[in-house]
């Protein structure tokens, strides 16, 4: 596994789902962490804390309301979808008003009050440029763009109090030429302005060759249309907690996992069929288990359809949605040991489970939610030996053990009741059923931060290493 390969990244993402006119309900609150290729990651936390939402927004049967994911096993080159041509043209057009706006406010020096306006018109475009950039370019640097942004607001603004008060005109150019730069640093690509006068056609074709030149790019899904998607949905699959649920009970299991093939590949029926048996073997089954229909199947046998299911294409990421709490703890054993044995193909994992014992045993990254929040983040041997967040070293200490002197941290009985999502508390949502909270606490929301060498905690109790 190289942990240097992201497969797929989520910014800021958000999560609501509207219940009436001004009511709405909170199911992910600014969910970051990038998922790496070949690696097993898994979401834990209790039932209603947002898991089985933030996988669906991740493979987007559910759209963000906020935020970005964002998927780097295709390049923008490789799949060229059409949003890249449309955010383009938008840019474009973002770009003029920017300057129509900027150039006004230079020409209403004598007039404060248009002046103000369209300097707030002009910050606005700004700002929507910046979001079309960074759902065009997808690249690490991100937050440096975004950065320029900020810093030619600033430097506007600074121009505008002098011009304003009128004490240093010089000063105030200085900084209105700062602010021009800033823009232009942002709006060039790393040095390379889209020209405004080229059709949307050929900045389209500027853009691409830039990409290829300049930088390591990949695919916001969130801004992909129904038929984009579908091309990637053979890269992306899901594997559900019911496989009873999962299959029509009226469809033989070959024919089943042979939809798939017929949807995303060009084989020819006698190379699916044939394809379909050789993934039967692999998940443990017969060959003529083609035949059976899903009621004459255990629950493990069903699962392991659904598996050969998620795998029969190309599948770059399976998403496991609780899908073994469904089954006996023998069954479970069965089917651990045969998606480790499938991960050997490179396959990356995203495990939603609430069993922290499981995620131990088969993850090779932890992530703690809880009410739609990041807590905690680490490797599965750093989690365990070290949690941080007093939320994580309930669920630790609730872990039946042999010894349980063997805990070695402050453990906390979990009382009380996950507050409601339609109105949850200020500050840190875990903070009306933690023992250690404080006046902070209640107060501010805490920032998921890197405590120490990649192990990432969102509590008050911790302070962000110097730099």
């Amino acid at each position: 596994m190289s942990r240097k390969t992201p497969l797929m990244e989520v910014r800021r993402v958000t999560k609501y789902f509207p219940i009436r006119r001004g009511l709405r309900l909170q199911a992910l609150s600014d969910i970051n962490f990038t998922l790496f290729a070949g690696e097993k990651f898994a979401v834990v936390g209790e039932s209603g804390c947002g898991k089985s939402t933030l996988a669906r927004v991740m493979l987007l049967l559910y759209p963000p309301s906020r935020g970005d994911c964002l998927y780097y096993g295709q390049s923008l080159g490789e799949f060229s979808p059409r949003y890249h041509g449309r955010e383009i043209r938008r840019l474009l057009s973002i770009q003029k008003k920017a300057k129509k706006y900027a150039l006004r406010a230079a020409q209403l020096k004598d007039n404060p009050k248009a002046q103000a306006r369209a300097l707030r018109l002009n910050e606005h475009w700004l700002n929507e440029g910046s979001k079309t950039v960074g759902s065009l370019i997808l690249c690490q640097n991100l937050p440096e763009i975004e950065g320029l942004f900020l810093e030619a607001h600033q430097a506007a603004a600074k121009a505008h109090q002098l011009i304003r008060v009128g004490n240093d005109p010089a000063a105030a150019a200085v900084l209105e030429k700062e602010a021009e730069q800033k823009r232009e640093m942002a709006f060039s690509f790393r040095g390379k302005n889209l020209d405004t006068g080229l059709s949307p056609r050929a900045a389209e074709e500027e853009f691409l060759a830039l990409l290829d030149a300049h930088y390591e790019t990949g695919i916001n899904l969130s801004k992909l249309n129904g038929i984009e998607m579908k091309s990637l949905r053979s890269e992306m699959q899901m594997v559900f907690q019911d496989p009873a649920a999962s299959l029509d009970p009226r469809q033989a299991v070959g024919k089943a996992i042979e939809e798939v093939l017929e949807i995303h590949t060009s084989l020819g029926s006698e190379a699916r069929k044939e394809r379909v048996m050789a993934l039967l073997e692999r998940v443990g089954l017969r060959r003529e288990h083609y035949h059976y229909y899903p009621n004459a199947l255990s629950g493990g046998q069903k699962q392991r359809v659904c598996i050969a299911r998620a795998i029969a294409t190309d599948t770059r990421l399976v998403v496991l949605d609780e899908s073994l709490a469904a089954l006996d703890v023998s069954v479970q054993a069965q089917i651990l040991d045969l998606l480790n044995e499938l991960a050997s193909d490179g396959r990356t994992y995203l495990f939603i489970t609430h069993d922290l014992g499981v995620a131990k045993y088969f993850c090779n990254r932890i992530m703690v939610m809880y009410l739609g929040c990041e807590c905690e983040v680490a490797s599965a041997e750093d989690l365990f030996a070290s949690p941080l967040h007093p939320y994580t070293q309930s669920l630790l200490a609730a872990i039946p053990r042999p010894e349980p002197r063997e805990v070695d941290y402050e453990a906390q009985v979990l009382e009380g009741e996950v507050p409601n999502a339609l109105y949850p508390p200020t500050g840190c949502f875990f903070h009306t059923r933690c023992n250690r909270a404080s006046d902070i606490c209640r107060r501010e929301k805490p920032e998921l931060m890197e405590y120490k060498n990649e192990h990432f905690v969102a509590c008050h109790l911790y302070k962000a290493p110097p730099a």
